[in-house]
Parts: C-alpha cells; sequence; structure tokens
C-alpha cells in the first residue's frame, strides 16, 4: 500500500511538472495620440500630433499641466522639472527610463493658462528582459534626435509636485507607431 501511495504521489508531482502554465498572448496596444488625466484642479495631458510618424520624421508630443482651481495663481514645488517622461519601445520591450536632479524648484501656475513641455528622448537609463544593448549607439543617438526606428512606441508622462504642503502625483501615457 506505502508502495502505491508513493507511485501515486510521484505520478501526480510529475503532471503538475509537466503542466507549466504558457504565457497568453497580449492583446495588441493600440495607438493613442492624446491621453489626459484629472484630479482636480489639475490636469495632465500628454498629445502627440500624429498616431503614426514615418522613419526619420520629427516627433510633435507635448505634455500640458493645467490648474483650473479658485485663486487666479498658485505656486508648485518639484524637483528639477515639473515633469517626468520615460520611452518605451513596445514593439522590442525596451523600457528608457528618466532620470532627473533633485533641487527644489518653485513654477507659478496661472488659472487656464497650460504649463507646456516639449517631449524630448532621454534614454537616461533602460532595461529590458535581456542583456545587452537595445541599439547601436548609432540608432540611440537617432532616438536622441526624435528619429525613431520602426516600431511601436508609448511616452509616459508623470508629474510629481507639493501645492501648500499637499503632493499631487498625476501619470498618463500616449502610444504611436513609427513606420518606414
Amino acid at each position: 500500500m506505502r508502495l502505491l501511495s508513493i507511485i501515486g504521489l510521484t505520478m501526480l508531482l510529475t503532471a503538475c511538472n509537466m503542466a507549466q502554465p504558457q504565457e497568453e498572448p497580449s492583446d495588441p496596444i493600440l495607438n493613442q495620440a492624446t491621453a489626459q488625466v484629472e484630479q482636480q484642479p489639475f490636469t495632465l495631458k500628454l498629445v502627440s500630433e500624429k498616431e503614426q510618424y514615418k522613419v526619420g520624421e520629427q516627433l510633435m508630443i507635448q505634455a500640458e499641466l493645467i490648474y483650473d482651481g479658485d485663486q487666479e495663481e498658485i505656486t508648485i514645488a518639484h524637483g528639477g522639472s515639473w515633469l517626468l517622461l520615460e520611452t518605451t519601445n513596445v514593439t522590442k520591450n525596451y523600457h528608457f527610463g528618466a532620470a532627473m536632479n533633485e533641487p527644489l524648484i518653485y513654477t507659478k501656475l496661472t488659472k487656464g493658462e497650460p504649463l507646456i513641455e516639449p517631449y524630448h528622448f532621454s534614454g537616461g537609463t533602460f532595461m529590458k528582459g535581456q542583456e545587452g544593448k537595445p541599439y547601436s549607439d548609432k540608432v540611440f543617438q537617432q532616438m536622441a534626435k526624435m528619429e525613431f526606428p520602426p516600431g511601436q512606441y508609448e511616452i509616459k508622462a508623470t508629474t510629481h509636485f507639493d501645492l501648500e504642503g499637499n503632493k499631487h502625483k498625476l501619470e498618463t501615457h500616449i502610444v504611436f507607431e513609427v513606420v518606414k
């Protein structure tokens, strides 16, 4: 009886090892040229002129922070910039983080007037599932000039700031494609 129990347990464990979960194919990410998030009295917008660019074409993307509160003007406190922009090559699954220095800077916001920051590829850091550089130095420099190689890209905009002791964080993202 003991031998039968051991054989049964061995077969069960073997069957469990063989049935490893397979990764589900991920749903395709749809291009989205404009996105915004609201956290009253603030709105963070991220806007691309297009959902699709051609290789070598200049990317036209910008972020906007809009204050729509009761006062005509307020002052927010933040790090080196009010905005952090990160880039992900969705096609190749490469994430390019962004770095920021940490001085305390004050920025005035006027009610209804957007604070605008054009997108720029920082490429300060990158992470990927495998070891190695995602691109040659030549392609990396091309991306730094805002001329991305073919693929689908996600840009994530994050703003962290303080207003009169209250911390605010807003995030949004867009997705666009670069084609030959």
